[in-house]
């Protein structure tokens, strides 16, 4: 190939490729320049993807919330933009774990939700009641809703409630014999722990939030042990704060 020819084709190559570019420029201009396409919104769809175990919100709480935020989409022209704003508002509900909206063709504006999962309760001396969820994090209560949750009483901090009492539930709900035996933990002045029980003598002193695993563990062994003693008529309360110790409380009178 003679230095002419292969001229030649290096020009063809660089006209090709700036027709290719002010060919894409020009699809660009008229394609991405169009207006966003809306659809008249008939009909507002909300799905609730765990509405049969928490009812902290349902369709008429996100319309309620919708009118008063000035967000009813309903005889309005909703696009992208539109659709968007609402997911973000929605968002803000403290209820509210995520939310995906999204405008169809039929004109049905979807909401999509998923609610926060509370792990526990707390009723502190000071303040207001609040849950803590699954990720670790407040929650507040709702008029709407009250989660079947252990609960957490006394002197309790959010910070205390947010770490050392987080774990120390997420320990006991993932062990069923916990789960089941206990409902309710109370901090007292000196953050010492004393749990309620469902069934059997009615309270454990487990002490501070130290070697939790193993106390638990000394309690289990003497269960099985001596399932007989786990009787409240006899005991009020069980001692596991010491080292390779059990103390069982007598009920007053009783020989």
């Amino acid at each position: 190939m003679n230095s002419k020819t292969k001229h030649i084709l290096s020009l063809v190559t660089i006209i090709t490729l700036i027709v290719l570019m002010v060919g894409y420029c020009i699809f660009a201009l008229i394609y991405f320049d169009k207006p966003e396409q809306k659809i008249m919104c008939k009909q507002v769809v909300v799905c609730i993807e765990d509405s049969t175990t928490h009812r902290f919100v349902n369709t008429a709480t996100i319309y309620d919330y919708l009118q008063k935020q000035q967000l009813y989409p309903i005889g309005k022209a909703i696009g992208i933009a539109e659709a968007d704003q609402i997911e973000q508002s929605i968002a803000k509900l403290s209820p509210i774990k995520a939310v995906d909206c999204y405008m169809g063709y039929n004109g049905n504006l979807h909401i999509d939700l998923c609610q926060r999962c509370p792990l526990f309760r707390v009723l502190p001396n000071q303040g207001k009641s609040y849950y803590i969820d699954n990720e670790q994090r407040i929650m507040p209560v709702s008029n709407l809703f009250t989660a079947y949750t252990p609960i957490v009483t006394g002197e309790v901090s959010k910070d205390m409630a947010q770490n050392e009492l987080y774990h120390f539930m997420n320990y006991l709900l993932a062990d069923n014999d916990w789960a089941t035996l206990f409902a309710e933990i109370h901090v007292d002045s000196k953050q010492n722990i004393r749990l309620t029980c469902n069934q059997g003598v009615a309270y454990v002193e487990l002490g501070k939030l130290t070697n939790y695993a193993q106390k638990l563990e000394k309690l289990r062994a003497w269960y099985q042990q001596y399932p007989h003693k786990n009787d409240p008529k006899i005991y009020k309360q069980i001692t596991i704060t010491y080292d390779e110790l059990i103390f069982c409380t007598k009920i007053e009178n009783h020989e």
